[in-house]
Parts: C-alpha cells; structure tokens; sequence
C-alpha cells in the first residue's frame, strides 16, 4: 500500500477542485447581474458545469471505493479522523445533492437544462414555480455549507502544511 491516493484520484480532485470553483463562482455571479441574454449564458453555463461535476463525482466515487486507498494519515487523533471524515462525506453528499437539486428546480422552474449547448436533458419535475423556489432555497443553502467545508478542508491542510510539516498534502498533489 502508498502513502499516495491513486493518480486517477489525485487528478480528479484537483479538476474538480477547479470546477467547483468555477461553478461556485459563476452561481454567485449569475444572481448579481440583471435579467437578460448574460444572465441566461450564466445560468446555463453554472448548470452545465454542474452537471459535468455531477459525473466526475460519480467517477470519483466508483475509483474511490475500487481501491486500494493509502492508510489514515498517521499522528491524527481519533477526534481528527472523525472530523475528516466527517467533511469528506460532506464533500460527496454536496458534490451530488447539489448538481440533482439543481437539474430538479430547473426543471420545476420551467428552464431548460442545456449541457454545454450540446443536448438538452429531459425534464425532472412538472413546471411548479413555488416547488422551484423551496429547491432553490435548499441549493442555495447547500452551496454555502459546500464553500463552509471548502474553508475547513483548506484550513485542514494549512494546519498539515504548515504547522505540522509532516507532508500530508503530498498525498493527494498530482505530480
């Protein structure tokens, strides 16, 4: 066994890492800009990305329980374990809730769910706009309990980093 994730995982957690960005990044722009034609690029474009990050968590998962994974990071209590593990399910549950809640209220909503301009995905839920609304809330919510996890696995590994010293981050760096 290594003390290094697979190359495959390494990299998609870095694609995604990027991904997640861009997503958190364009769904935070498209509620700031005025209804129209940019408004519409944005939301299509939060929406398309989401979904390509739906599938590579769905890929991720299928690698991740394949094995073989290295062994817990050593010198971390018990308390720490149950901590990382405890936001790494959140990462999972998130990175899949939120991409499905959004294709659902989408679709309640009414607005097409377009990936990349390529093909339009069927329809989740009949058009109900108050339906889409409480969706949306939930989406919204999730993907500030998403950004609140990203700090905390940031601040987890700048604690690694740079207080211990003690190389976590090789683990998962995709060189």
């Amino acid at each position: 066994m290594t003390d290094r994730y697979p190359r495959a995982l390494r990299l998609l957690h870095w694609l995604m890492a990027a991904l997640i960005l861009v997503t958190l990044l364009l769904g935070l722009a498209m509620s700031r800009v005025p209804p129209g034609s940019l408004m519409n690029q944005l939301f299509d474009l939060h929406r398309s990305f989401g979904l390509l990050a739906l599938g590579l968590i769905i890929l991720r998962l299928w690698l991740r329980f394949r094995g073989p994974l290295p062994p817990p990071a050593p010198g971390m209590t018990p308390l720490q374990h149950r901590v990382v593990h405890a936001v790494h399910l959140g990462f999972y549950a998130a990175l899949v809730a939120l991409p499905v809640l959004g294709w659902v209220g989408s679709s309640a909503y009414g607005a097409p769910v377009i990936f990349f301009g390529l093909t339009t995905l069927p329809s989740l839920a009949a058009e109900n706009k108050p339906l889409a609304e409480g969706i949306f809330s939930v989406h919204v919510f999730l993907g500030f309990t998403l950004i609140g996890l990203i700090g905390a696995h940031v601040a987890g590994v700048i604690y690694h980093q740079v207080f211990l010293k003690d190389g976590l981050m090789r683990r998962m760096w995709p060189l």
